[in-house]
């Protein structure tokens, strides 16, 4: 199967909500997000490249959920509507908690609450978030979560079309590593590794401060010198300011309505992104 057949069947069409009206449910979603991160940064090993604190997307549950916890335990949260989630092996729902009006720091209480009951411990286990440096956004501030579920609902759609995307690619793609989400940055990616000092990064980002709407990326490492770089088609553009990858923005995504046509442009653009990347990087 290819990854346009594979899209067709599991493609979910975007452009129900403007691109740039995200932003607002995707700084929520991304501060939510550290309530799940913080389980793995308290209790698992700490890991070089810090994937302890990553979450995958589980399509069935529409979840961004972190890696097994002491106890068989897993923390989600379901993106349409900001809801907490604690989990047992198989994926079943022990407890659940809506984040929309309430506090970060409430969900983390929550959560230290749970593992308590849940795994019989005398007391809560000590949860504390990374010390990333996250967008300036009130809820990081103490401010209540607060996003339209409609938009929050969009926002899932890009992420289980990324997942159903990087999943098929790290599949083919030998050098690839598993398909991650990283709370810091809040894009979920798979990296190709050629050697030791050459990468190629395939991702999806929400929006960042490079881009306000969500994009499709890749990105060789190191970054190429000089202005010669291989051409993109499927609506691709080189981002160069501060970073050097192939984009492929919501706009130039969306400006195809249909469902097959978005999926026609992003393969495109990714078969065009990719073969470009391998030559800047036979080229170093």
């Amino acid at each position: 199967m290819s990854l346009r057949d594979l899209l067709y069947d599991n493609w979910n069409k975007l452009g129900a909500v403007p691109p740039d009206a995200l932003l607002n449910a995707r700084l929520n979603a991304h501060f939510a997000t550290q309530v799940v991160a913080a389980a793995g940064f308290s209790l698992l090993k700490p890991e070089p490249d810090d994937s302890h604190t990553s979450v995958d997307w589980v399509d069935r549950l529409q979840a961004l959920i972190g890696d097994q916890i002491p106890g068989g335990l897993r923390v989600g949260l379901r993106i349409r509507d900001l809801r907490l989630m604690l989990l047992a092996k198989g994926g079943i729902e022990l407890a659940s908690m809506p984040l929309l009006g309430h506090t970060l720091e409430s969900g983390i209480e929550w959560l230290r609450g749970q593992l308590k009951d849940q795994a019989s411990l005398e007391k809560s286990p000590d949860i504390q978030r990374p010390d990333y440096d996250l967008p300036d956004f009130a809820v990081g501030k103490g401010a209540k979560f607060d996003a339209d579920t409609e938009k929050l609902t969009e926002l899932a759609r890009w992420y289980a079309n990324a997942d159903a995307t990087l999943q098929f690619l790290a599949g083919r793609e030998p050098e690839a590593s598993r398909v991650m989400c990283w709370p810091h940055h809040f894009d979920v990616a798979t990296l190709l590794t050629l050697d030791k000092d050459r990468t190629i990064g395939i991702g999806m980002s929400p929006g960042d401060a490079s881009y306000r709407q969500p994009y499709f990326y890749v990105t060789p490492w190191p970054y190429p010198k000089g202005d010669n770089l291989p051409p993109l088609t499927g609506g691709g553009t080189w981002h160069r300011e501060g970073w050097t990858g192939a984009v492929l923005t919501a706009s130039k995504l969306l400006a195809a309505s249909s469902s097959e046509r978005q999926v026609e442009t992003l393969v495109e653009f990714l078969n065009s992104a990719l073969k470009g990347a391998r030559e800047l990087q036979s080229r170093s």
